[in-house]
Formats: C-alpha cells, structure tokens, sequence
C-alpha cells in the first residue's frame, strides 16, 4: 500500500478538514441563534403598542417614524417591549384590519369622521326627493363616516372579553380613573403612592411567567418599575383629563336605537383634529385636496382587561397633546 504523503494528498486532507470545520461551525451558529431564539422574551399583544391609521387617512411626514419614536423615546411604560405602526390603504383597508385584529393586536386607530352627502352638480345639497336643502342635517347621506361605519354599535361599556370591538372612549376614560383608584384611592390628585400590596399582585399577576423576573432580585427590579409605571399612568390620566375639561379632546358621540326602540348614546372615538401640528403625523384632504384634521379621531380597540396594561392609550393621548398640541 502506498502511504507516501504527497503534495496533492495533503492538500486533499486539509481541504476536507476545513470544510468539515465550517459545517460544524455553521451548526453550533445556528443551535447558538436557535437557543437565544427559544430563551429570549417574547413581546405579547398586551406588551405590543400598536398604532394604526385608517384608509381615507395620508402619513404625514412623523407618521413612518412613530413606532421608532415611542419605543425609543421611553413614552410607554417599561412594560411595552415593542410598538408598530400601520397605514391601511384603498386595497388594504378592511381585509388588513380584520387579518391584524384576528390576532389580536392594534391599540389605537386614527380615523375619520367625515360623512358624504348627495349633491346636485352645482354642490347644492340634496335630500331623498331630490330637492335642495340648506343643511347635511336635511340632506340625503351618500356615504357615513368611517368612524361611524367600524364602531357603530360596537363600542363596549365593559371590560368583558368578546363584548365589542371598540371601547366606548368615555368608558374607557371612567374605567382608566376606576383602575387608578383600585392603587391610590379615591384621591388621585393628591395621593401619590400607590398601595404596595396592590401594586406587587399586579406585577406578579402579569408578569409571573416572564424570562426576565426569574430570580428574586430581577422580580424586586420589576415591582418596583410596576410602581413607577402606576405613578405615570396616574400623572398622565389626570392631564388628559384635563384636557377634555379645556375642550382640547373631545369625544365624539352618536345615537342610535335598540331593538326595543329605545334610544342609546356611544362614544365611537375622540376628536383629536384640534391639535395643531397633527397633521404631520397622519391628515385627510377636504373637497379642494387640502390637508384637513377635523373630523380626525382616534378609537380605542376592544382588547379586554390585560391587567391594565390596555390604558397605554392614555399615555399616548398625553404624547400626541405634548408633541403635537400647542
């Protein structure tokens, strides 16, 4: 047998030694990716702030950077791990909307609220007859709102899980002030630390099966930024609410009428048109193809109780005012 070691033989040795050193590098790389992949903390929907716009909306210059601006800029609380943002188009609209909301994700829509009414081919306003009237509230509707069209007889009054698709934004608003109160008592304004017991069952009950929290020390660390989270979650209620006592929100409310025939209010969304610089963030245009905010509202998604983690939208009620208001 010829053992002799030449030239070609050892180059075909190292050769293969190398390749076979790449394929076991390029497998422990890939089980290294795979176990940080399996290990790692996983954003869920309650920890996912996600902001949508509405077809008949247009991005302004902000809008593209808002995810990256909320996580960033630290506007949430510390429990927020990932935030989104979405514009649905014509081609997108509803089809996008109901594929996101089946999994349950979206917090916050921006929407229209602006009704279309028949016309002659002067613009005069119409009724059913076909006569000219001098008001839309006379005039024969072509098309409602957007607004209207998605939240309409669905805007929940509770925090039950499959009760509605939209919050109604006074409930909501009331509901935030009864989760607040639950922490500091009846005296938000002057009452500043929240019970300590309550604020450690809240983190515990939200966060007991989480990565992060798995020895004492880390478990402390996140109780105490669940205190913080309260804290802020109380500063900003009371200046959002503050801003609807100056008329800077309001919300925007329809009746209807039940099977019974009795009469109902819903607060579908809240008019957030007022703010003077919204429109770099999302705008629609008017009948001359003017940049317009309002009739611009933003709904609350139906998203059940998520141990408080749902009034992120509080907080991001008080960033759309501080950054786009006055």
């Amino acid at each position: 047998m010829d053992a002799r070691i030449t030239k070609q033989r050892l180059g075909n040795l190292l050769s293969y030694d190398w390749l076979k050193m790449l394929v076991t590098i390029a497998i422990f790389v890939f089980l290294v990716v795979l176990l940080f992949t399996m290990t790692a903390t996983r954003a869920t929907n309650a920890q996912t702030f996600t902001v949508y716009a509405y077809n008949g909306l247009s991005a302004g210059k902000r809008f593209n950077t808002l995810a990256g601006t909320l996580k960033d800029d630290h506007i949430l609380s510390y429990d927020t791990l990932e935030t989104e943002a979405e514009l649905f188009t014509d081609e997108s609209r509803y089809d996008m909307l109901s594929l996101r909301r089946s999994t349950g994700a979206g917090d916050v829509m921006f929407i229209s609220d602006v009704w279309t009414y028949k016309t002659d081919d002067d613009g005069n306003l119409l009724d059913e007859d076909g006569k000219i009237v001098d008001s839309t509230e006379d005039a024969a509707v072509e098309t409602t709102s957007a607004l209207y069209s998605i939240a309409m007889g669905a805007a929940a009054s509770s925090l039950e899980e499959g009760y509605g698709s939209v919050y109604d934004t006074r409930f909501f608003m009331q509901a935030c002030g009864e989760y607040l109160v639950s922490f500091f008592g009846e005296d938000l304004e002057n009452n500043n630390t929240p019970d300590e017991a309550a604020v450690r069952a809240s983190f515990l009950e939200r966060n007991s099966g989480d990565k992060r929290y798995k020895n004492d020390d880390a478990r402390e660390k996140g109780i105490a930024d669940e205190r913080q989270r309260l804290i802020d979650l109380k500063d900003d209620y009371l200046f959002v609410r503050d801003l609807f006592d100056r008329g800077v929100y309001s919300h925007t409310v329809y009746e209807g009428t039940n099977d019974d025939g009795e009469t109902y209010e819903m607060a579908l969304g809240i008019n957030v048109g007022g703010l003077g610089g919204i429109s770099d963030l999302v705008y629609y245009n008017d009948s001359e193809s003017r940049a317009v905010t309002d009739k611009l509202n933003l709904i609350f998604f139906f998203n059940g109780e998520q141990n408080g983690m749902l009034y992120e939208s509080i907080t991001f009620l008080r960033y759309l005012y501080e950054e786009y208001g006055e």
